[in-house]
């Protein structure tokens, strides 16, 4: 199958002040392509854990949707992320995301079929604080 150009947005990085959580924020249309920048750009991150529990944070407010063999992929690079100390997931979308039933849909089936505990909050705020709490720290606030 040929390759074709990413779509959708994907922008991922170590939380600043948690050195312990991953930040995604995820939108558009999401295709195999992006999904492998992604899952390239978490790898290098979740290397530098050396197995150690880690968390995500994932911002879906814009809306975020996969095609089915992106959703397959996402599945299989998640599952060997779980072995390697992925511990917790928390996601947010506020009331204007596009798609937003279908996407929690998504989201859910990934999380469910790989294993790790995952919680959908109402904010950003919220979603590190439980991302937090599995993890056994504090926000400090």
């Amino acid at each position: 199958m040929p390759d074709y150009a990413p779509h959708g947005n994907y922008e991922i990085a170590l939380d600043p002040r948690y050195d312990h959580v991953i930040r995604v924020a995820a939108s558009g249309s999401v295709n195999i392509e992006m999904l492998r920048i992604h899952n390239d750009r978490t790898n290098e991150i979740v290397e530098g854990f050396r197995g150690r529990p880690y968390g995500m944070v994932c911002d879906f407010n814009g809306g975020m949707i996969m095609t089915p063999d992106a959703e397959d992929a996402w599945i299989r690079s998640a599952a060997s992320r779980v072995a390697r100390g992925w511990s917790a997931v928390a996601y947010h979308f506020d009331d204007t995301a596009d798609y937003r039933s279908m996407v929690r849909a998504q989201v859910t089936r990934v999380f469910d079929s790989i294993g790790v505990p995952w919680f959908e909050a109402a904010d950003e705020t919220s979603a590190l604080a439980w991302v937090l709490e599995q993890l056994g720290q504090s926000t400090g606030t």
